[in-house]
């Protein structure tokens, strides 16, 4: 069986169509949105990849933000320099992230939901865009939010149906979202590489919020996965964005998601271009297991039977992060994992 035949592309029309109250209400069938949510338990338990398609962002507004992204990394060094990022101001441009303590092949661009106004030492910072003098193309920073406030909606539909899959009502985690959350966009830029042997365009690591949702070029096939002890690629899909699950939603399905571990390889050939947009709770928020049953046999003086127990420790996404932020420009030793929270029994 081929990658391509494992990891499932998912056609997520019945959660879109259940979002609809005015289609919804003419349509009183709900096994297409179950029939749905069971595919993608099975994608984020097996895989903690999946593709989805028919996810409603349209081909237009690709086309531009393919492009706009494009155009914003050939800008000079001196224009990308004015809106670089640094440790107080997480938003803006950069080419020196480290992964795994480890230098990246790859030029980034990152801008967030919050804008600075739930700032928590530099985390959020404000975004900045390159003025419309210097930036040939001024649709760049409309697109941008345009994109974003996009893939805000379609987060929340899959945030929800992951909930279902749980046996959870759709807004169990809205509370830890709604208002504040920590969302932000990435734009990578991956130059050719002389010596791709010598260098990942992005070292291997987990995505550290609850879910994210890639955009990544059609024609290069960079991005890996873990899985049964080989590094396997997750080949472009033509009109799919790729979804994969974070640690705080590791966490919250107290291990019936795994987030996996992936990696970018760098191209000698082709320079490439993705998009992820990394979609975390507020700052605030406790994440800790909630009701979901892993059975571990208790034995007492009268009893003898399953208990459910929490795997991991309550994690509070604002020091989580924090913790990995500090780990993006400096080697800070051993980077914060969720390992560390789990409890092991």
């Amino acid at each position: 069986m081929s990658l391509e035949e494992s990891v499932p592309i998912i056609d997520i029309a019945p959660l879109l169509l259940d979002a609809d109250p005015y289609a919804n209400a003419k349509n009183n069938d709900n096994q297409p949105k179950n029939d749905c949510i069971e595919q993608i338990k099975a994608a984020a338990r097996d895989w903690g990849f999946f593709y989805i398609s028919n996810h409603g962002i349209s081909r237009e507004l690709i086309a531009t933000f393919r492009k706009d992204m494009d155009t914003f990394f050939h800008l000079s060094g001196t224009i990308l320099d004015k809106i670089r990022r640094n440790e107080q101001n997480s938003r803006g441009y950069f080419d020196d992230e480290l992964t795994k303590n480890k230098l990246d092949w790859k030029r980034c661009f990152d801008f967030g939901a919050q804008n600075g106004h739930l700032d928590e030492e530099g985390m959020d910072g404000m975004n900045q865009w390159p003025s419309k003098e210097e930036h040939e193309h001024d649709t760049f920073e409309f697109t941008m939010k345009e994109y974003f406030y996009k893939m805000e909606h379609l987060s929340e539909t899959l945030l929800s149906a992951l909930c279902q899959s749980l046996g959870m009502k759709p807004d169990s985690l809205k509370e830890d979202f709604e208002g504040n959350h920590t969302s932000y966009l990435r734009l990578n830029y991956y130059p050719k590489c002389p010596t791709p042997e010598e260098n990942l365009a992005v070292h291997h690591h987990t995505d550290a919020g609850a879910l994210t949702i890639l955009y990544q070029d059609p024609n290069v096939t960079s991005l890996q996965v873990f899985k049964d002890d080989s590094w396997l690629y997750i080949t472009p899909q033509e009109e799919t964005f790729v979804i994969n699950i974070g640690d705080m939603m590791q966490v919250w399905s107290n291990d019936v998601f795994k987030a996996p571990l992936h990696q970018v390889q760098a191209n000698s050939d082709r320079e490439r271009y993705s998009a992820p947009f990394f979609y975390n709770p507020a700052y605030k928020a406790d994440v800790k297991p909630i009701s979901v049953p892993v059975p571990v046999p208790v034995v007492g003086e009268n009893c003898n039977f399953d208990e459910e127990v929490a795997l991991y420790r309550t994690v509070n996404w604002g020091k989580f992060r924090g913790l990995r932020f500090a780990g993006d420009f400096a080697d800070v030793g051993e980077e914060v994992q969720i390992s560390h929270y789990r409890i092991h029994r």
